[in-house]
Parts: C-alpha cells; structure tokens; sequence
C-alpha cells in the first residue's frame, strides 16, 4: 500500500511539473489564433478603405516606420484613405504575446499596392505589427512595412 501511495504521488507531482508547459502552449495556440484574426481585419480594412473600422483598431499613440520615414497615427489614416491595395496574400505569421500586447510578424504580398502614388512591389515582404489590448478592445500601437517605397 506504502508503495501504490508513492507511486501515485509521483504521478501527480510530475503531471504538476507538466500542466504548466501545456497550459502555455494552449495560450501561445490561442494568441496565434487571435493575431492571424487581427492582421486579417487589419489587412481586410485597408483594402476596403474602411476608415470607420480603420480609426477603431489604430491606437491613439501608433506610429508606423517605412523606407520613406515615420508616420504618426493621422498621417497613417489619411495615406491609407488615398491607398489602393487589391488582392493580397498573407504568410509566415508568428505572434508572440506578453500580458496584452501581440507582436505579429508576417510576409504580405500584393496583387497590386499603391501608396503616395506609388506601385509597390507585388512579392512577399515583411511586416511587424504590435497590437495592445485596451478598454476598447485590440489596437495596433505600432506597423512597420519593410517593402520599400520606389
């Protein structure tokens, strides 16, 4: 008897041991879940120029960095009105989460984008994106595009 009690709280012990690692890899499942969701609607509300839905999910404090230097929040708002992104193809995304922020990286490639006036190129580039949860929900603090601006 002695020995079936040691037996079993070893199981246990080392099923406590484990339950941690498997909890995190639900949560990292998840986080991924919901990032490839953000950076869909981000990329969904571009292309559609929805300025409505566009204010909600840019944070008051974004920047974004391109080749050409750095935007605040309503010079982004204003380039995105006049931009033109057709068909575009999302990949590689990797979210990583501490508390409530999301750091997502992906590859973006475009069938066609237009920024200032400019054709961007249509292969694959990578982005960054930070994310912040807030009382009103996700919003992305901060986007850098790596595909220069001719």
């Amino acid at each position: 008897m002695y020995f079936n009690k040691k037996i079993a709280l070893s199981l246990l012990l080392s099923l406590n041991l484990i339950t941690p690692g498997l909890v995190l890899a639900q949560q990292n499942s998840a986080a991924q879940i919901e990032g490839e969701k953000l950076t869909q609607l981000f990329w969904e509300q571009q292309k559609n120029v929805d300025l409505v839905g566009f204010e909600k999910t840019i944070g008051p404090s974004f920047q974004q960095a391109i080749s050409t230097g750095v935007q605040n929040r309503s010079q982004w708002i204003e380039l995105i009105s006049k931009a033109k992104i057709g068909t575009y193809k999302l990949s590689d995304i990797k979210v990583t989460q501490s508390d409530n922020v999301y750091t997502i990286s992906y590859k973006v490639s475009t069938g066609t984008e237009t920024i200032a006036g400019k054709k961007m190129s249509t292969e694959p580039h990578y982005r960054l994106d930070v994310w912040q949860k807030n009382a009103k929900g996700w919003q992305v603090i901060s986007h850098a595009n790596l595909n220069p601006v001719p």
